[in-house]
């Protein structure tokens, strides 16, 4: 379910009906022309060629006017042609339909008279009728948008079920958590959700659909492209007089024209094998990029540039999106933007933006491009989220706990940290979250601000003897430097804003104030000491002997050397305890205690965790500790552990998320490590509480506490996990991604093309869980560029991963790398080309770039 709702106040603030008001002037026009051509009466009776596309002339046909010509009635551009049920094969005789029916006649007549059931219970008002027609359900995006051109009333014009669930989820609706197909009542659940506002009551619903598109758009994983217009951007002048970007490519014709992806693909590589001398890798990458134009939705941006270091203008993609435009005399594939030249500028040179036309743009890229004056500016749309973290965010809202799983160097911490912080600020600190993402020094304070390494400050215990100074001086003079005395190895550890509760010897042996460290151990006059201020003088506090009496702190550090000494040290469970008892004696405590986010022995909102093969249950829930006591001798303790901490802070806080993020999980063993409270993970368990079998304290795990963890496949197959846990978590899947290495070059070597084969070569042997991930070839979000650095990176990190996939069989790594740099019979590498990166780089060029793949 997305985070935190539909706030329908504020969209109506920001919604301007004024714009709004054209465009559903223009829709009505759009409207009126498809009920001229295709008027309601006449559906009994209209043949096939009307109604498909991929026919010879199929301009006019229905589902040209609904997918392209009507698009101000609502979009349902995209995926392949099978959704439109029925349609003529471009590439090859014949046609597409469901194999349920002999042929194309059979099929059409069973869709049509699919159709003219449907309207017929529209007119009835029988909608929870119109999702059992089978004939209809193929094409749910079709069925929805052909109601609403004939019931524009009584059909919203959101056609995907994914965006209807998602905007029922966000207006709290229990539709949009089902699993169903059954889009028509879900479509018309969203519609009398919004109506149920007396405010949204007379509103024609494709105005609703505007206001909830521009509040909470579930495409908020906008796309940032460069694009160059021509060679040395010879036609942006026609682009920025016209509003729009153009590519080549041409002998490929009217992307639009195409079923499919594949079929596209299979298009440009008969039209340009022969431009790229039949270089596989190439001719897709080359494909792709113009296949991007087709991506491209509205709200997306594009950057115009010149070469590799100016940027022309920013602009956002407009409906209709991608045109084929044949007036032009060449660079006729195109994309409506509206432009914006304001960000015009000079910026380091991009080197990968020299070899590719179009290309993704990075969200620290794209930060540093908006800058102005070196200052931050508003972006002209949201900065993108990457995909992934949407799929994590999802995943982790119905399961509750999420692993990402890889190969080695596929960003699985990186995600997770970058996920992480965003997931926890993107709802009540949205301008932060849209920061973490953009800039990498950002990321790390705000992962700081929020996690519990910083919110778990130290309590210190300090004792005064009256006879040397009282607490009260530190009333009275606001700071004083307490000396450096028994227990010598607390003291290097103190750390400003550390808390400090204050006991008093004899005669008063009671705790009697609390205090903030100001400065850690320094030296003053000679001696070492660490400088106090004070915070709280306290009436009631414990005395010595409830001190020794209590359970918990009896066993504690100052407790076990009777006060005898200065300064001690309180595990975070005596912290607590204490501090809780302090607190029902004396209300000015808690204030103290819930002062700000940094509130001693407070849990932050993200804890992150790296298990390893000793981590344990002790470690993770609660176990017994050993401990020194004043006769030199060890005691044992019972102490909380952090996943039983967050799960008491949470419950204490249930209007916040916890995070654990819980990097290497797989290392530890995950049963034990767990134990009981496994069966607590599963979502209809959450709040349930058992006995823990070391404390007897009831706990229960709060549904505002999650677990993302990463692992590495190399290491260890999700197949050889524990059932039981596999069940209780979700997998998001991070394999190698080579579109971050796209036009990366060093020398000869296409990182990406390098990459690739590689990897092709691994999975055939290893299998595709022992990739080698893009991570390898990166500085930070760029490809490498540096040939020194690349054989360091070679030399350091793949060489050695790769011999021990091969487990040091050289015939295999000679498969991996060729006879050049693996002498099989000799069982080596060759050092001397190793050792230097230009012998390194064009042995690996004349391998992986010039040579045909070996075929498996």
């Amino acid at each position: 379910m997305p985070d935190g709702g539909l706030n329908l106040t504020d969209a109506l603030a920001k919604f301007d009906r004024q714009a709004a008001a054209e465009w559903l002037r223009e829709a009505e026009t759009e409207r009126q022309e498809l009920l001229k051509r295709f008027a309601l009466d006449d559906w009994p009776r209209m043949p096939l060629e009307q109604f498909a596309l991929g026919q010879v002339d199929s301009e006019d046909t229905f589902c040209r006017w609904l997918e392209f010509r009507s698009r101000k009635l609502g979009s349902m551009r995209g995926g392949s042609s099978r959704k439109l049920i029925i349609y003529k094969h471009r590439d090859r005789p014949g046609w597409f339909f469901p194999r349920t029916y002999a042929d194309e006649r059979e099929a059409w007549a069973a869709v049509r008279d699919g159709f003219v059931q449907a309207f017929a219970h529209a007119r009835e008002g029988r909608w929870e009728a119109i999702d059992a027609i089978s004939a209809l359900q193929a094409g749910p995006a079709l069925k929805l948008k052909a109601l609403h051109v004939y019931f524009p009333n009584d059909i919203i014009s959101v056609y995907s079920k994914a965006h209807i669930q998602h905007f029922l989820s966000l207006l709290n609706r229990p539709e949009g958590e089902e699993r169903t197909d059954d889009v028509v009542r879900l479509n018309r659940a969203l519609l009398a959700a919004l109506r149920s506002d007396g405010r949204l009551r007379d509103w024609p619903s494709l105005e609703l659909m505007l206001l909830l598109y521009a509040a909470r758009d579930p495409r908020e994983s906008r796309r940032i492209v460069k694009i160059a217009p021509g060679e040395n951007a010879r036609y942006w002048d026609d682009c920025l007089r016209e509003g729009y970007i153009c590519v080549g490519w041409d002998d490929v014709g009217n992307l639009e024209d195409f079923e499919s992806k594949e079929q596209f693909y299979a298009r440009f590589a008969e039209c340009y094998t022969t431009s790229y001398k039949g270089h596989r890798p190439t001719l897709r990458k080359k494909a792709d990029e113009i296949w991007t134009l087709m991506e491209l939705e509205p709200g997306d941006l594009v950057i115009a540039n010149q070469g590799i270091s100016k940027i022309l203008a920013i602009g956002e993609v407009v409906e209709p999106g991608y045109e084929w435009r044949p007036d032009r005399p060449e660079y006729r594939n195109t994309v409506r933007v509206r432009w914006d030249t304001g960000y015009a500028k000079e910026i380091e040179p991009q080197k990968r933006w020299a070899l590719v036309t179009v290309a993704p743009v990075p969200a620290t890229l794209y930060r540093r491009i908006i800058e102005r004056d070196g200052e931050p500016s508003t972006p002209p749309a949201p900065l993108p989220v990457d995909p992934i973290l949407k799929e994590i965010a999802q995943a982790l809202g119905r399961k509750g706990q999420v692993i990402l799983y890889g190969p080695p160097g596929t960003g699985k911490t990186y995600t997770a940290r970058r996920f992480a912080v965003w997931w926890l600020l993107r709802d009540g600190r949205p301008a932060d979250a849209a920061k973490a993402l953009a800039d990498p020094d950002e990321l790390r304070r705000l992962e700081l601000e929020l996690s519990t390494q910083r919110a778990a400050r130290h309590v210190w215990w300090a004792v005064a003897n009256p006879r040397e100074w009282a607490w009260d001086r530190l009333f009275s003079e606001g700071r004083v430097s307490y000396r450096h005395g028994r227990i010598q190895r607390n003291y290097p550890l103190v750390q400003p804003d550390d808390l400090v509760i204050g006991y008093q010897a004899s005669p008063d042996k009671r705790i009697v104030a609390l205090a903030r460290v100001t400065k850690g151990l320094t030296t003053v006059a000679g001696e070492p000491r660490i400088e106090l201020a004070p915070l709280q003088k306290l009436r009631n506090g414990l005395t010595f002997d409830e001190l020794a009496a209590d359970p918990v702190l009896r066993v504690s550090e100052p407790m076990r050397f009777r006060n005898q000494g200065t300064l001690f040290r309180l595990t975070q469970g005596e912290a607590d305890h204490a501090l809780a008892l302090l607190a029902e004696r004396e209300p000015a405590v808690e204030g103290i205690l819930q002062s700000g986010p940094d509130a001693p022995g407070a849990v932050g909102q993200l804890t992150l965790l790296t298990f390893h093969p000793s981590y344990s249950y002790e470690d993770f829930i609660e176990g017994f500790r050993p401990s020194e006591a004043a006769t030199d001798t060890l005691v044992l303790h019972l102490e909380d552990g952090i996943f039983k901490r967050v799960c008491q802070e949470a419950q204490a806080h249930p209007d916040r998320k916890y995070l654990l993020l819980i990097d290497e999980i797989n290392r530890a063993n995950l049963p034990k490590v767990f134990g009981e409270l496994l069966t607590l993970l599963e979502a209809d368990k959450r709040g349930v509480r058992v006995t823990l079998p070391q404390s007897k304290q009831p706990l229960a795990i709060p549904r505002n506490v999650y677990l993302l963890g990463t692992m590495n496949t190399a290491d260890r197959s999700i197949r050889l996990l524990d059932s039981a846990l596999r069940r209780r978590f979700a997998f998001v899947e991070l394999m190698p991604d080579l579109t971050a290495l796209r036009g990366g070059k060093i020398r000869g070597l296409d990182l990406d093309d390098f990459l690739e084969e590689l990897n092709r070569r691994i999975i055939r042997l290893q299998g595709r869980e022992k990739q080698i991930g893009q991570a390898f070839l990166l500085d930070g979000d760029q490809p490498l560029t540096d040939p020194d650095e690349f054989g360091r990176r070679f030399r350091q990190e793949i060489l050695p991963l790769l011999q021990e996939y091969c487990y040091d069989n050289y015939a295999t790594l000679a498969t991996y790398l060729g006879e050049t740099l693996v002498d099989r019979d000799a069982q080596t590498v060759n050092e001397p080309i190793l050792a230097d990166p230009e012998r390194l780089l064009a042995a690996l060029e004349d391998e992986f770039t010039r040579q045909p793949s070996p075929e498996a």
